[in-house]
């Protein structure tokens, strides 16, 4: 498996892809119209990557598996807090259960160590169950919960 830096083109490819897909989960979880889940999404991303794939301290990576796009992975590294945090990590659905994601997490963590950092971070909606699991197997504890209930 290969990890490579995504170039503008692939850079703009995510945000095509992954933008919509983030903006459902906003709705879906926080309980407003997908018109304004985009505008949050967008916004979120213009902010937390000004300069795109450029932007200091953040690694978009595409995730390769015999030379075929297998997934993506977006994490920050804060050097002066010691802090790694994964903002993004999917894996395209024929390269699933194959240990993809475990791998890529391993990498993850590799890359916070060589930037010395002391820990790592990450948010997960609660119904992806599996990726749940996969964190705890990988010894992620729940730092913080947030709820909601629909009436």
């Amino acid at each position: 498996m290969t990890y490579e830096k995504m170039n503008q083109t692939e850079f703009q490819e995510y945000m095509e892809f992954m933008l919509p897909d983030y903006a459902r989960d906003i709705s879906e979880h926080y309980l407003i119209a997908i018109e304004k889940a985009n505008e949050e999404a967008e916004q979120q991303m213009k902010n937390l990557l000004p300069d795109q794939e450029k932007t200091e301290g953040h690694h978009l990576y595409l995730i390769k598996k015999d030379n075929e796009n297998a997934g993506y992975l977006w994490f920050h590294i804060k050097k002066d807090e010691k802090k790694a945090f994964l903002y993004h990590i999917y894996i395209l659905d024929s390269f699933r259960k194959q240990g993809v994601a475990k791998k890529a997490l391993g990498f993850f963590e590799e890359e916070a160590r060589t930037e010395d950092a002391a820990s790592l971070g990450l948010h997960v909606f609660g119904s992806n169950v599996n990726a749940i699991e996969l964190y705890k197997r990988l010894g992620y504890e729940q730092a913080s919960i947030s709820m909601n209930k629909v009436l």
